[in-house]
């Protein structure tokens, strides 16, 4: 990756000098939806802690094995909250292989990920909204949601590379309990977080780096982490290290990043 690459035109409102997660975590996949100040920012954070990109790799695997699984379990309708800009191995492409009937909603805080996003999905069968995860009812109640999915059915809900951006509050939790509440018996949710229990040093190092550029988020060890499934059924194997949730092919050593990000999947009984 280097810091020559056009950047894209910005579309009307977003401020491209302004480092944004999004475009970060789209840079360290590869992908060419950055700005200078975006890819400056993602330099910075790979100077700082070389593993960046590979959990970012990591976190995208992690994704494509979670909704495999989801869709081996029934699930044909899924919810990406904090999906991020459109890159390989959306949810929606990785659901069509195991289910051609599938519908995907994604949801993202960022006017820029609306833009850049929105040509590239299915009519018919994926939409992405702008809204928050700090703001469940409005998600949930967007007229567009209910447009493709069937709250009173099961949904597979995916929040990854999210929730170590949001602070550890009451209001944190209360909208979790929200989400949890509203969806349907054999309903899953997967989620994954940046967490301190296997290495406190190098996750603290990675977490001040991103809350350096962005300002905002809480680091957690894994129990922490765990009270966001509330009472789901936990499914095998638990909350664990990304590459060692359900791994599915052998990854290079030279790709596998060190256990600081842990992701795990619970079903609504």
């Amino acid at each position: 990756m280097t810091d020559e690459q056009t950047a894209p035109q910005a579309p009307p409102g977003i401020e491209p000098g302004v480092p944004n997660v999004a475009r970060i975590y789209d840079y360290f996949l590869g992908g060419d939806t950055h700005y200078p100040a975006d890819r400056a920012a993602a330099q910075r954070i790979i100077a700082a802690n070389p593993q960046a990109p590979l959990l970012a790799r990591a976190m995208r695997r992690w994704l494509v094995r979670v909704v495999a699984a989801m869709t081996a379990e029934g699930i044909t309708q899924f919810l990406d909250l904090g999906a991020g800009l459109p890159t390989q191995d959306n949810v929606h492409e990785v659901a069509a292989r195991h289910h051609p009937g599938t519908r995907v909603v994604y949801v993202d805080n960022d006017p820029a990920v609306l833009a850049h996003g929105r040509p590239l999905l299915e009519p018919g069968r994926s939409v992405l909204l702008l809204g928050d995860v700090q703001d469940m009812a409005s998600v949930l109640d967007h007229p567009d949601l209910h447009a493709l999915i069937d709250l009173t059915a099961p949904l597979g809900v995916i929040i990854s590379g999210v929730v170590h951006f949001l602070p550890e509050t009451p209001a944190t939790a209360t909208q979790f309990a929200a989400l949890r509440d509203r969806l349907a018996p054999g309903s899953a949710l997967a989620l994954n977080s940046l967490v301190s229990d296997a290495d406190p040093t190098g996750a603290t190092t990675l977490f001040r780096l991103y809350q350096g550029e962005t300002g905002r988020g809480q680091l957690r060890t894994a129990h922490q982490l765990q009270q966001f499934f509330g009472d789901f059924d936990h499914q095998r194997p638990g909350l664990v290290p990304l590459d060692d949730w359900r791994p599915d092919a052998p990854v290079p050593v030279s790709d596998l990043p060190k256990p600081l990000i842990w992701g795990g999947m619970a079903r609504k009984p």
